[in-house]
């Protein structure tokens, strides 16, 4: 039976598929984020003493090293291996639960892509880069490889922020927070790698009156993405559609966002984004770039460290070789004016 929604995400098949992945949602909070500082602390200390902690310059030759390391560090290993341990747990209670009623889901889809308000356009043909196949985060399938990887992500990321991105609140904090042009003038937005559309449905309702675009490379995310807009009553226009290639004019935006995309592509695709993007926005434009810092001299080394981990054992091959790319360098060599570069105005209202 239709167990409703949780805000904007379908329930599951069962309340004790929601018991179970509450608990997962608990356990990563309380192994994981809780813990984290203290966790960080232990690990730079044996790192140090082990001569590691200043070998960033070498990292994927580096990872077994630290492995073997950490591994007598027992606050390390369980945060590690729960890290990846209770992310398969909720992937496959989701997969399974949803999975239920994959039939009917599949007829939604198919019944959405005729609705309005806004619109979808995909291409089964469409020739996926080897790049974008990627399991993220061990999504079985990734964003690509299954036809109900959109819902699967709803609820997975649900889980994964611990509660705090319940009803889009997230997304409705970054919307709100995303910089402007100087001249206060938005008549067209773009959401890249929009995944289910949250960001581009909440610009949506900030800016009402704007024409609101939002690609991504993968069609079931994108069908999922509009049936859920369209629900929401959100006239958002979703396309199949790379980002290092978009099918836009020169100068059309006001406004180009991305939010925790860059790290999922690899450099050389981060480039020809960064251009294409140069390309499709109007001069006077702003292009906000919410994403991982950049790596400094004062980050600290575990933390640093934890994301070579993500790279090996959980689905992020490239965020690693993003954080140590200086990436404001490559915005700016792309003809960008920045903001600010200060790395706490980063964290706080992403690269503008």
């Amino acid at each position: 039976p239709d167990r409703g929604m949780i805000g904007q995400t379908p329930a599951l098949t069962s309340r004790s598929d929601e018991a179970f992945l509450d608990f997962v949602s608990d356990a990563r909070n309380l192994l994981m984020h809780q813990q984290w500082y203290a966790v960080c602390e232990l690990g730079n200390r044996a790192l140090e003493k082990a001569g590691l902690a200043d070998k960033d310059d070498d990292w994927p030759g580096r990872v077994e090293d630290m492995r073997e390391v950490l591994k007598d560090v027992p606050e390390a290993a369980i945060m590690l291996r729960a890290k990846r341990s209770l992310q398969e747990a909720y992937w496959n209670r989701i997969m399974d639960s949803y999975g239920v009623d994959e039939a009917q889901w599949l007829a939604k889809l198919d019944a959405s892509d005729k609705r309005g308000p806004g619109s979808i356009s995909w291409d089964p043909e469409f020739p996926v880069p080897d790049y974008a196949k990627v399991e993220i985060h061990i999504q079985p399938g990734g964003y690509v490889g299954e036809p109900l990887c959109g819902l699967h992500y709803d609820y997975g990321t649900k889980v994964f922020f611990g509660g705090h991105n319940d009803e889009d609140a997230l997304h409705i904090k970054v919307a709100k927070q995303t910089p402007l042009p100087a001249d206060g003038k938005v008549e067209r937005i773009l959401d890249l790698g929009c995944a289910i559309g949250q960001l581009a449905c909440e610009l949506k309702r900030r800016y009402p009156e704007a024409e609101v675009s939002a690609i991504d490379v993968g069609a079931p995310m994108l069908r999922y993405a509009h049936m859920r807009a369209a629900e929401q009553d959100l006239d958002v226009h979703f396309s199949q559609m790379l980002c290092e290639d978009m099918d836009y004019p020169d100068n059309h935006f006001d406004l180009v966002t991305a939010h925790l995309l860059f790290h999922e592509l690899p450099m050389p695709v981060i480039r020809s984004t960064i251009a294409e993007v140069f390309r499709v926005l109007r001069p006077g434009g702003t292009f906000v770039i919410w994403d991982f810092p950049t790596n400094t001299p004062d980050e600290q080394r575990f933390a640093l460290y934890s994301l070579m981990f993500d790279s090996a054992d959980n689905g992020e091959p490239y965020s690693t070789d993003f954080v140590y790319s200086q990436v404001e360098q490559l915005i700016k060599n792309a003809g960008f004016s920045l903001r600010s570069e200060d790395p706490e105005q980063v964290k706080r209202q992403g690269r503008v």
